[in-house]
């Protein structure tokens, strides 16, 4: 089939690795299931996009399961991302947050170590083609020319934090395919619609902003579809990632979706606009835009209209699901395929008077789509109980290609296969689960809010004190729909003491979480009871419970392996 946005080049040079004992079940490699992954950026189940989006309701959803208690253990795009690939905790992969240097995010350390044991490596020793396009991780593909040279020192994670110029010399490089790829089409840097380099396996290919050739989200369907093609009519079992940009910001919808949710604003959640200021909660919520103030109408406005642009990039990330789908009925490989739609992160609109982005460990941002269909799971069935957790992808993948779940414990992952739970085998009673959300916050030296944090001489204008930190404007969009505000606002969001680590618990009987930050606060909810996280129950909380929940905290936050991080 012919289709815009380029063409796959070949990759060469990609070898596996030696034997290893996977424990898979007999039968040939051609039985195997394929696995469709739609990884969406930045989108939560708490602010009702996936009420715009119908093609995957009546494809996915109501051919399969909806598990609602899915979680990222870390709220922010990179560290999410390294988890979902790997099945680990953060603490376990170096990966902190979305820079190279300090973060880890698409570092040099990350390459030479975690990575080598990606989700496509060793499902390609189980004989899948292999396909990722999209977005991989925010600094892919920044790498320098002397990064290679600079080996030890990105190693050195002191040094590399210490370092300047570290981010750009630590990332890893364009032309760099990650072991276990067939087929590697991925975007450098963060999420962007048009305008873009990408490393068609390995080398860098330039797009521009003409719709019908460089769209990022239809280039991810097309370039996916080719590959599709290929294997399918060999029938080769594949694994295929689709990692659209959808709906990150500036979520740039297709021409033909421009208009989308006219008149609709973001929701107004009984934390919207709502200022913490009493409440002991962390720094970022306590002094939201700096000076502890709501968000003003100015901010609103552009609140609402990102809000109606998420929306319509998501149109376009529906008719992707549409086309895969039609794309494995064509083959006659459907009935033998998981497709599988999920988010890196959450996000926030307006809760907590914070105006848009991720990080923060509320349900917002924690809170993922998880859709499930494909062999052995049952039809427009809503999973209620138990949590699935991003640690838990990779595992869960490996599982349901066959891999015995003592061999998956054994490549020393974090999560837990969790086929089971997709196909309703788990009851309500065997759920219980304890898991970690852990963050570390940046700071960025070009904004004074980024800093330490104390302000006792400083008074802040934001919108005319030049503070160069998450600028918003009338400059913010280069497509339709327009904002059509005049003013510029900064908008705060993360801090180098936003850094956290939280334990959740949930079983048949209760949900809770309880945080603790590097800063000194410390939150405890009852998500059950409480599922907008408006009361800060840490005052009341008795001691011993306290203390039971500071030792789960420990041991998750050194835990390393499926048995220690899943046991107490």
């Amino acid at each position: 089939m012919m289709r815009l946005c380029g063409r796959l080049l070949p990759l060469g040079g990609l070898l596996l690795a030696g034997a290893q004992d996977y424990g898979v079940r007999e039968g040939s490699a051609a039985e195997r299931p394929n696995i469709i992954f739609i990884l969406a950026d930045d989108q939560s189940t708490m602010l009702d996009s996936l009420e715009h989006m119908p093609k995957l309701r009546r494809l996915v959803v109501e051919e399969g399961v909806d598990v609602q208690n899915t979680f990222a253990a870390t709220p922010v795009c990179c560290p999410s991302r390294s988890s979902i690939y790997t099945g680990r905790y953060i603490h376990n992969i170096g990966v902190y947050n979305n820079s190279a240097g300090s973060g880890g995010c698409s570092s040099l350390r990350w390459q030479e170590g975690p990575e080598k044991s990606n989700v496509a490596f060793h499902l390609q020793q189980l004989g899948y083609a292999t396909s990722f396009a999209g977005k991989y991780m925010n600094n892919y593909g920044y790498g320098t020319s002397n990064a290679v040279d600079s080996l030890p020192q990105c190693l050195n994670r002191t040094m590399a934090q210490e370092t300047s110029d570290m981010d750009f010399t630590c990332a890893q490089r364009l032309e760099y395919v990650p072991p276990g790829w067939s087929n590697w089409q991925a975007l450098r840097g963060n999420s962007v619609y048009y305008n873009y380099t990408l490393s068609n396996n390995g080398v860098p290919e330039q797009h521009g902003d003409d719709y019908a050739e460089d769209y990022l989200v239809d280039l991810v369907k097309n370039r996916t579809l080719d590959f599709l093609d290929i294997h399918l009519s060999r029938r080769q079992p594949v694994f295929a990632v689709l990692a659209v940009p959808a709906a990150h910001e500036p979520a740039d919808p297709a021409p033909q979706y421009a208009d989308y949710g006219q008149g609709l604003v973001a929701p107004r959640t009984p934390n919207f606009n709502k200022v913490m200021a009493d409440d002991d909660r962390h720094w970022m919520v306590a002094n939201v835009n700096v000076n502890g103030s709501a968000m003003n109408d100015t901010v609103i406005s552009f609140v609402d209209l990102l809000y109606r642009r998420r929306l319509a990039t998501l149109q376009s990330v529906d008719d992707v699901i549409e086309s895969v789908v039609a794309t494995l009925s064509h083959y006659g490989a459907l009935e033998n395929s998981y497709v599988i739609y999920s988010a890196d992160n959450g996000y926030h609109l307006g809760q907590f008077a914070l105006g848009l982005d991720k990080r923060q460990p509320y349900d917002t941002d924690l809170r993922l789509p998880f859709f499930a269909r494909g062999p052995g799971i049952p039809r427009n069935t809503t999973i209620a109980h138990g949590a699935l957790v991003t640690i838990d992808l990779t595992p869960t993948f490996l599982e349901l290609a066959g891999m015995s779940r003592p061999a998956i414990a054994a490549l020393g992952m974090d999560g837990e296969p969790s086929a089971a739970l997709l196909k309703g085998r788990v009851s309500k009673e065997q759920v219980a689960r304890d898991f970690l959300v852990e963050y570390n916050g940046e700071k960025w030296d070009a904004c004074a809010a980024y800093l330490a944090n104390d302000f006792p001489d400083l008074s802040f204008d934001l919108l005319s004190d030049g503070l160069n930190c998450g600028l918003r404007g009338p400059s913010s969009f280069a497509t339709a729909p327009f904002w059509e505000g005049t003013e510029t606002f900064s908008s705060v969001q993360d801090s180098a003491n936003n850094t956290y680590t939280c334990v959740r618990s949930i079983n048949a009987t209760h949900d809770l979480q309880y945080c603790e930050w590097k800063s000194g606060e410390i939150e405890f909810f009852n998500v059950a009871a409480d599922s907008w996280q408006m009361t800060n129950l840490v005052s009341a909380m008795p001691a011993g419970l306290q203390a039971a929940f500071r030792a789960k905290l420990r041991h998750l936050t050194q835990c390393q392996g499926q048995a220690s991080c899943s046991s107490f």
